[in-house]
């Protein structure tokens, strides 16, 4: 028998081709991920609020620092918005800065990060904070890096604001205004 006609004894065909690897490792991909995202998250609405909270607080204290300008956060039950401190022409709006030779009033963002769950902010000094609407932040940032004092409760929107009285996890953070943020959550 001529070699060229002869079947390959030598040829293996049990294995699978690498677009056949390709289409398997793919099809496992989607699945893998849809199966990730029909899973509930792994944080509450509390730790979720208190983490943006965070990051916010850290942003505008660093930005206070580093711009040597006040900066300040607004607790509204809806969300929180930034400010900042901007010099002013209009005499009388926002405080004489001696240094500056001019009024300073604060700029508010229009944008409103919102809340997962319920938020409670509870002002501890109260000739350090002034309500937003006065036009000045619940928080305010100094560029020497301290902050209004404060305690602000996160909660669900189902559960209890009061600590101890939802089953729910709760979290919270407070400031005395010199030692920086202090978060935890129950």
């Amino acid at each position: 028998m001529d070699p060229e006609l002869e079947p390959d004894s030598d040829r293996n065909d049990a294995g699978f081709t690498l677009i056949e690897l390709l289409v398997s490792i793919a099809v496992l991909s989607v699945l893998a991920l849809g199966a990730t995202l029909a899973l509930p998250r792994g944080s509450t609405p509390a730790t979720q609020d208190m983490a943006l909270f965070q990051r916010q607080f850290e942003q505008m204290r660093q930005l206070a620092i580093t711009g040597q300008s006040s900066r300040g956060l607004i607790i509204e039950p809806e969300g929180l918005r930034l400010a900042s401190r901007q010099a002013s022409n209009q005499v009388g709006q926002g405080g004489y800065d001696p240094a500056l030779g001019q009024d300073q009033t604060w700029q508010i963002s229009p944008r409103q990060q919102r809340w997962q769950g319920r938020v409670q902010f509870i002002p501890l000094h109260s000739q350090g904070s002034a309500a937003a609407s006065s036009g000045r932040p619940d928080i305010q940032f100094l560029a020497d890096g301290r902050s209004s004092a404060f305690r602000i409760r996160f909660a669900p929107r189902s559960g209890s604001i009061r600590q101890g009285h939802s089953g729910a996890r709760q979290a919270s953070c407070r400031s005395d205004g010199r030692t920086g943020l202090i978060c935890d959550s129950s």
